[in-house]
């Protein structure tokens, strides 16, 4: 059956990733070239149901610059960008990652008179300062509207699914550790008399997005112009509520500490001496912010009639 991206080449910036892997898994559905970039010297080419042995190919770029940027670029009608970093390291600097690479795609697909480019970036960076992750994300939008004035960018909350570092972290901390943090503010409650009860729990709210849902709105929605899109899934959710539905499937049940920012700063700090670290101080900022947006569900729904909880879907890779 022909569709839009019938006979299209398709380039995806960081296909290899988490929701990458994704959206190349739906795109082999499609009668459409893939041609999958990653920063990852390790990446393999995942075994996917492609139309033909040679719809997908895979290209590993150590140094990304201008060149080689434009070397994968050429030719092609339709580019995504969904590389991203959560934390720093030696080798990989948000500004670099999430601006100046963006930047050089932007370029690119100009000059190479691109049809569609789609730049995934994140929920409510626009709005965070206090964030390095959130400041260098909103400067790679700014430089990609800039440069590609047509380019459709979208902006996801917290996304789930197989692979993602987000519920399955949960997951495997929960199966080493009696103890799960409830990651918040300090609040003094009155209620019942002076000094009743201290709260560590500002119950940062989520709204997870389920990948699955995501990478059919990114297909869907590819060849739209000059858009912005901030997107959500159904139902939202704070830590203890999210822990609640990994725990059940596991069929265990952990003890939730309400842990104060201040002490997840003090944490965090001493993560990161090590590599990958799995917390940091910029992470703990962004979750002064909760990750929800009414319109951001209006917009999935949009495509997606029926969005998917995580109650639905952790039981099939958790």
């Amino acid at each position: 059956m022909k569709t839009k991206l019938s006979g299209k080449k398709v380039v995806i910036f960081g296909g290899a990733g988490f929701i990458g892997s994704h959206l190349v898994k739906h795109l082999c559905k499609e009668s459409c070239q893939i041609n999958i970039v990653s920063r990852d010297q390790k990446a393999e080419l995942p075994i996917f149901f492609a139309n033909d042995p040679g719809q997908v190919k895979l290209k590993t770029i150590s140094n990304f610059n201008q060149k080689d940027i434009d070397a994968q670029i050429e030719g092609s009608d339709i580019v995504f960008n969904l590389i991203g970093i959560l934390a720093e390291s030696k080798n990989s600097r948000f500004r670099f990652v999430h601006t100046k690479i963006p930047e050089m795609i932007a370029t690119s697909s100009k000059n190479n008179k691109v049809g569609n480019l789609v730049h995934v970036s994140a929920l409510n960076v626009e709005k965070i300062r206090s964030s390095k992750y959130a400041n260098s994300k909103y400067k790679g939008e700014v430089k990609v509207r800039e440069i590609f004035p047509n380019s459709l960018i979208i902006r996801p909350g917290v996304v789930f699914g197989k692979g993602d570092n987000f519920t399955n972290f949960f997951s495997f901390l929960s199966k080493f550790s009696p103890i799960l943090p409830l990651i918040g503010t300090p609040k003094l409650k009155f209620s019942d008399g002076p000094l009743n009860i201290l709260d560590f729990t500002k119950k940062v709210k989520f709204q997870p997005l389920y990948v699955g849902d995501l990478v059919k709105f990114l297909i869907e929605k590819h060849h739209e112009k000059n858009r912005t899109y901030e997107l959500v899934g159904p139902v939202v959710k704070n830590f203890a509520e999210i822990f609640d539905v990994i725990l059940k499937h596991q069929g265990k049940k952990r003890l939730y500490l309400p842990l104060p920012f201040f002490v997840a700063k003090i944490i965090a700090f001493f993560l990161e001496l090590f590599p990958g670290p799995l917390l940091t101080r910029d992470q703990i900022n962004l979750l002064h912010y909760d990750s929800v947006s009414a319109k951001g569900l209006a917009n999935l729904k949009k495509v997606i009639k029926n969005p998917a909880s995580m109650e639905t879907i952790v039981k099939s890779y958790l």
